[in-house]
């Protein structure tokens, strides 16, 4: 047995614990650890906020040091608003609470007030669920916002107060819009949703094969809500299911014909990060009149992604008799790995596989197809002759992209795992039409790295050796979240810059065709977690639908009669005129383990070697 090395240990150690109460922000699993952020009027700007000892000043800063789902704690006493803290303040991707002590460590609003300054009345109430007590006093000139606040928070009122028709996109505006190519069909704000939500999340969409009536299913901070968006211009909410509040939830939605009862039934599965909530299962089958919850199921009590194989993203059919698979990511069983579920039962899912040992946290998925001469790179039909196509399961897992043949469901193999440079956080990504490219969401580099958007395109014409074979970089700082083909375009959630198209027919030089900004309120297109969260392009009709963080559904229609896309006035802009600097490492977002800290074991593990 190897002699253990006491020195050694000790210093790994306390270098570990130097590194981790010197406040440095380490790139954990997503969600599973959201730090906290500190504000106190006596603070400074500077360094990451995360210590009680050493809040900054600003909200806004703090913010920008924030990653999605941590929270901000701000400590007792006045604080005016001043540009972006009004819109930060109004958001929930990160929560911020008012009424704590100076040294963070008790919260009592009644005890320890913390004032807002220069916000209008009518937030008074929302302010007060957060800790904070709203100052309105007209003598004073202090509290006065600028012209430019004023003008920018009369705008951001308008919008998400009441349901928006259509406009066209004439000139690069639809409306208040800013846009190309894409006109707006309409617009439901989160205010006029029935279970009154702060924040919405995710989205996916179905057409109903009983009458061909389309859905849309939008994640709400506090619900799922269904909508009938079969007339575009004129959507209609037909109901919610209440859930835990959480601000991810995921949706896919599995239809198949019922013999017995000569129709087609539908359901959802809604799966959330909420710490016991488990997957929601929707009944869809009293649409248009009703939706309900069918059931819930507990084999895990949280999960990030939810995604269904082997089936049709227009309807939720099954696309042949292998049936569709229903597969879990980044739950709270085997570290997050992909674990598959049966759906002979629709409504009871029962568990089909557990992943492999070794897997590791998985956050995203998706699945193809592969019928040509590819298809001999899976064991599965190496070893049967019988199977004529493999079932490719491709799982994003923080730092990498790993394809397995799942065609075996009872033995899944990992075919290649491949990184690339600048990887930050490997977020999402989906496949292009000929099942060639995988394109690749990072959702931290634009953060990291000070970059403009960036998508990855990834060769997969060899399945045990892909390679990126192109870059698309985008005209602003946006971060890149979710995407989706159809055709020759790439439908991509851009965060602030809202729905981006990009032409993805020629992956070596991807490059805009459209956009629409569903974030026009603030205007800045910076590199935060606000915007576009989810995009659904696969109704028969044509429309797109979106889901935006704070200002609800959209339901656009691309055109393409607007020529080529235009140079962005703020392109090169980053933060617009703000001086904050870029954000230190993001702490939730995603990623592994801080590169500072590796460093450290790597240079401990040499020196133990030459030891």
């Amino acid at each position: 047995m190897p002699r253990i090395n006491l020195k050694f240990y000790a210093l790994v150690v306390l270098i570990s614990g130097l590194w981790f109460s010197a406040g440095f922000r380490t790139v954990t699993a997503h969600s599973d650890s959201h730090p906290f952020r500190y504000v106190s009027n006596n603070g400074v700007d500077q360094g990451v906020c995360s210590q009680p000892k050493s809040p900054c000043r600003s909200i806004e800063y703090a913010v920008n040091q924030a990653g999605k789902g941590d929270r901000v704690k701000v400590a007792a006493g006045e604080y005016q608003l001043d540009g972006l803290d009004i819109f930060f303040l109004l958001s929930d991707m990160v929560i911020i609470e008012g009424g704590y002590n100076k040294d963070f460590s008790a919260r009592g609003a009644e005890r320890n007030e913390s004032v807002i300054k220069g916000l209008p009345g009518e937030y008074r109430q929302r302010l007060a669920s957060r800790g904070f007590k709203l100052l309105r006093d007209q003598k004073d000139a202090a509290i006065q916002l600028s012209i430019k606040d004023r003008q920018l928070l009369s705008r951001y009122q308008k919008l998400t107060s009441a349901t928006e028709g259509a406009a066209e996109c004439e000139d690069g505006l639809a409306g208040e819009y800013p846009c190309h190519n894409l006109d707006l069909q309409s617009h439901i704000p989160l205010s006029s949703f029935s279970s009154n939500p702060t924040s919405a999340n995710d989205i996916w969409g179905f057409v109903d094969l009983n009458d061909q009536r389309e859905y849309a299913l939008i994640g709400l901070r506090n619900a799922t809500a269904v909508v009938d968006v079969t007339n575009p211009q004129a959507p209609v909410e037909v109901g919610s299911v209440e859930g835990i509040s959480s601000s991810w939830r995921d949706i896919k939605v599995y239809q198949y014909f019922d013999e017995a009862e000569n129709r087609y039934q539908a359901y959802a599965y809604v799966t959330t990060e909420a710490a016991t909530q488990g997957m929601q299962i929707l009944d869809l089958t009293g649409l248009p009149d009703s939706v309900s919850l069918a059931s819930t199921l507990t084999e895990f009590s949280r999960a990030h992604n939810v995604y269904l194989g082997n089936t049709d993203y227009a309807n939720g059919m099954p696309l042949d008799q292998s049936g569709a698979s229903l597969y879990i990511a980044g739950s709270n069983k085997d570290e997050g790995a992909f674990r598959v579920f049966s759906l002979q039962d629709p409504v009871n899912p029962s568990l089909q596989l557990s992943p492999p040992a070794g897997t590791g946290y998985v956050h995203d998925v998706t699945s193809l197809n592969i019928e040509d001469e590819r298809k001999n790179d899976c064991p599965s039909l190496q070893s049967n002759s019988a199977l004529t196509n493999c079932q490719l399961f491709i799982d994003f897992n923080e730092s990498s992209v790993d394809l397995w043949d799942m065609t075996d469901k009872s033995n899944p193999t990992l075919i290649s795992s491949t990184g690339y440079a600048g990887a930050n956080y490997t977020h999402s990504g989906w496949w292009s039409e000929d099942k060639m490219t995988l394109l690749i969401q990072d959702e931290l580099d634009e953060r990291e790295l000070g970059i403009k958007t960036t998508l990855r395109a990834m060769d997969i014409s060899d399945l045990s050796n892909p390679s990126i074979i192109g870059t698309y970089t985008g005209q602003t700082y946006a971060i890149d979240h979710n995407g989706f083909s159809v055709g020759n375009y790439y439908y991509m959630s851009n965060y602030r810059r809202g729905l981006s198209v990009i032409d993805i027919s020629t992956p070596s030089d991807m490059v805009d065709v459209a956009f629409f900004d569903t974030y026009p309120v603030p205007e800045e297109n910076d590199a935060n977690f606000d915007g576009a969260w989810g995009v659904y392009p696969y109704l028969p009709s044509g429309n797109i639908l979106v889901s935006d963080i704070g200002y609800g559904l959209f339901v656009l229609k691309l055109n393409e009669n607007d020529g080529e896309m235009p140079t962005e006035p703020n392109d090169d802009s980053g933060t617009g005129d703000s001086v904050i600097p870029p954000p230190a490492p993001a702490s939730s977002g995603g990623g592994s383990i801080n590169t500072f800290l590796l460093g450290m074991f790597l240079i401990i593990a040499v020196m133990r070697r030459k030891a």
